[in-house]
């Protein structure tokens, strides 16, 4: 079971400070902060990347071809996997098949790889969104979790393709997989325009485009859908801001994200309010990485007319969101694209989708059927990577504690 919208029960769950927090304050957690600041050399960016940028080492390499069309700012080629538990992967080995890597130049001066997944669906079906409709596919501008990579995100971008009937565009960061330069809030923004700018250059229209942000990406997601056109944004495991995931009470005086807000980034709590295309929330009731309030908290922040009901899984965390019930998650992704493709064609009444009306304390609702894929848990074919940290450094800088241990780690270049 799932609500639209947290019920009043589970909101006061996550406004119990035992809950969200441990034992941390307000105060214990700033000094966290303070102290963390000082390992990094008092470098405000060096902060920003110790808690919020883990690469993996690169599950991929790539195997270039020549420039499509004569565009010089790309290189086309395949993506080839590295990774032990991935390349014998035969589900991995066929999304490589029905993709395309392009290697692209940032205003940032970096070059990137982004992935090109082409629709998997049985038969070729190009249009199954829409149940039909004539129409070109819609594309998902993805931008992962801040602990893996495009190579790793390979299944589930195929699984979106087989599943929906669109295509996928993964966004690399710069500083992973085979990107140049350091993984910074900065690139992370320039990476996401430059592939914006690639699929709009190469013939999609911007109403056909849905940035995808699931944990970190939601703010490189987030801000483009704040400056630029869209047919939609989901933000799946969403932050506030960077720095407000650290906050232990966040109703409180005192707390990280007021004592350091000249260091915050990404601050979707601010680009919420901007975007003008139906904005989709998808967060676990269960999430101790990105506690839940961050999602109904931008839910409640989208403008009424760009409002989506929101999916809540009851029993789902950070990481498991599509294991815990793959067949809701993916029913509400159809509902969402089906809303945008048909915006896209021209045959919308105009409004952005179904509005949360009460959004603050709404009783629980039942499965919504939008005509969707038939999806069952055991047809997806791969294990959910895990995109955001799995080493507890944001409740123990919640806790006022970790502060050495991520100093250690590091955790950004």
């Amino acid at each position: 079971a799932y609500s639209a919208v947290p019920t009043a029960e589970a909101e006061a769950e996550w406004d119990e400070p035992g809950v969200v927090a441990g034992m941390g304050t307000n105060c214990m957690a700033s000094v966290s902060i303070g102290c963390l600041f000082c390992c990094q050399g008092c470098n405000a960016e060096k902060l920003r990347n110790a808690f919020t940028f883990l690469p993996p080492q690169p599950s991929y390499t790539i195997v270039e071809e020549a420039a499509e069309g004569g565009n010089s700012n790309a290189r086309g080629g395949k993506l080839q996997f590295i990774s032990e538990p991935i390349k014998g992967f035969a589900f991995y080995q066929q999304a490589s098949k029905n993709a395309a890597v392009h290697v692209l130049s940032t205003s940032s001066g970096e070059r990137i790889p982004v992935v090109w997944v082409r629709n998997g669906a049985p038969n070729g079906n190009q249009n199954s969104t829409t149940g039909g409709r004539k129409g070109s596919p819609l594309v998902i501008l993805h931008c992962h979790g801040n602990a893996t990579d495009i190579g790793v995100m390979m299944g589930p971008y195929f699984e979106l393709t087989k599943q929906l009937g669109c295509e996928v565009v993964g966004v690399e960061y710069s500083g992973y997989g085979t990107s140049t330069g350091a993984p910074t809030s900065g690139n992370c923004l320039a990476d996401v325009e430059a592939a914006y700018n690639f699929v709009v250059g190469s013939g999609v229209p911007p109403e056909r485009i849905i940035a995808y942000g699931q944990s970190v990406g939601s703010g490189p997601a987030l801000a483009l859908a704040a400056r630029r056109p869209l047919g939609g944004v989901i933000l799946h495991s969403a932050m506030l801001s960077g720095i407000k995931v650290i906050d232990p009470q966040p109703e409180s005086c005192c707390k990280p994200s007021c004592m350091y807000c000249c260091f915050d980034f990404f601050h979707n709590d601010r680009h919420i309010k901007q975007v003008t295309c139906p904005a989709f929330i998808i967060h676990g009731m269960m999430d101790d990485i990105i506690p839940l309030y961050h999602g109904v908290r931008l839910a409640e922040g989208a403008p009424k007319p760009c409002k989506w009901p929101g999916y809540f899984p009851r029993d789902a965390g950070h990481n498991d969101i599509v294991e815990t019930n793959a067949g809701a998650y993916f029913r509400e992704l159809a509902g969402f694209l089906r809303n945008v493709q048909e915006r896209a064609d021209g045959v919308s009444r105009g409004a952005a989708g179904p509005s949360m009306s009460s959004i603050g304390k709404p009783a629980q609702v039942e499965m919504r059927d939008h005509g969707g894929p038939d999806v069952n848990p055991e047809t997806i074919h791969y294990a959910e990577p895990a995109v955001g940290p799995q080493d507890g450094r944001y409740a123990q800088l919640r806790a006022g504690q970790g502060y050495g241990n991520i100093a250690e780690r590091g955790g950004g270049k």
